[in-house]
């Protein structure tokens, strides 16, 4: 079992906050704009994702596995 990894940083001032890039990116690419943007482990299908660049609106959707962002319907 693996132990999980903290910042040595943020142990200091007694917190526990996870290395950074420990998980697995989670990305999609804009409906709007094209750009790659990270939507991270914690989307789930059906919320509502608005991407930082271009403001654009969306909707996570997970296909065969892998997330992506549709646009919202006006």
């Amino acid at each position: 079992m693996s132990k999980k990894k903290y910042d040595p940083l943020w142990t200091i001032v007694d917190e526990k906050i996870a290395l950074q890039g420990g998980e697995p990116d989670v990305d999609a690419r804009c409906p709007y704009c094209h750009v790659v943007v990270h939507v991270g482990l914690q989307a789930k299908a059906g919320e509502r994702y608005e991407c930082g660049l271009c403001g654009g609106t969306s909707t996570v959707a997970e296909e065969q596995g892998t997330v992506t962002l549709t646009r919202v319907g006006r």
